[in-house]
Parts: structure tokens; C-alpha cells; sequence
């Protein structure tokens, strides 16, 4: 077995034993009041805890506002939390909604497609109401440089 020192935090030396069996611990001597680095003077000790329990009226007042802003700040945030959260819902169901009516109408389209029957609708204009294709002389090409369409509001003559 084998006796070693350790310096603990404050400085003091500790024996320890190292082994499996319990051995009687050998008590130090204590050191003189002057030796121990753990004491602080009464002084000290004093003036740290005025120091501490002084707190002057312009602080409290700092401290009070501080407090009161904070407070403010955070009663903001969770109600700008709350309502992004409410937004993004009526969003969600916003979407929702459009897609089913965007489902419903091309539904709705593809059955008004499905029903006409264009050769029908030609069969009866040409030989129940007697319309005929147009010919190249009734044909009148206009041209406008200005516009992407054209309305026709008066009668569009060849000049």
C-alpha cells in the first residue's frame, strides 16, 4: 500500500491510501488562523453584503422598466405567434377550398365539352338555317398595328 498527497482547491494538503483495506486516517495538525486561505476577513464580508442589499431608487426604477418592456415585447411576440398561426390556417383551408372548386369546374368543363356535338351543330347551320362557308371575295384582311385584337364597333370597309 502506498500513502500519497493531494492538494485540494483551497490549498490543503489531503493523505489518501491507496488499497483494499480500510485503514485509521491520521488527523493533521491544524494550521494557525493566519494559514487558512478559505478565510475572508469580517470586513470584507460586510461590505459585500451592503453592497449587495443596496439598491438605489433610479435602479429599481431601471430594473422596473426593463421588466415592464420585456414583458411587452414578449405579449407581442406570442400575439404575432397566434396570428401567423391563424393566417396560415385560413390560408390552408383557402387552398383547400380553390382546389376542390378548381376540380369541380374542370369536371363541370369537361362535361359541357363532352355533350356538344360540333358535327351536329354543323349538319343543322348549313341545311336547316341555309349557312354557307364564306367565300374568298367576302374575306376583308385588316390589319392594326397598334393592337393585339380588334373590335369591330362600325363597319370595316377595304380602302
Amino acid at each position: 500500500m502506498e500513502s500519497r498527497k493531494r492538494k485540494n482547491y483551497y490549498g490543503q494538503r489531503n493523505y489518501y491510501v491507496e488499497g483494499n483495506t480500510a485503514r485509521q486516517l491520521e488527523l493533521l495538525p491544524e494550521l494557525p488562523l493566519e494559514h487558512d486561505t478559505r478565510r475572508v476577513p469580517r470586513n470584507t464580508i460586510r461590505k459585500n453584503r451592503e453592497k449587495a442589499s443596496h439598491m438605489n431608487p433610479g435602479y429599481v426604477l431601471f430594473l422596473s422598466v426593463a421588466s415592464v418592456v420585456t414583458f411587452m415585447i414578449c405579449f407581442q411576440y406570442i400575439q404575432l405567434r397566434s396570428q401567423i398561426t391563424s393566417r396560415i390556417e385560413n390560408i390552408s383551408t383557402m387552398e383547400t377550398e380553390l382546389s376542390d372548386l378548381k376540380i369541380e369546374n374542370d369536371a363541370e368543363l369537361s362535361r359541357v365539352n363532352n355533350s356538344i356535338d360540333l358535327e351536329e351543330i354543323k349538319r343543322i347551320a348549313m341545311e336547316e338555317l341555309g349557312m354557307v362557308y364564306a367565300s374568298k371575295e367576302q374575306v376583308i384582311l385588316y390589319e392594326d398595328k397598334d393592337a393585339e385584337f380588334f373590335r369591330q364597333y362600325e363597319s370595316v370597309t377595304n380602302e
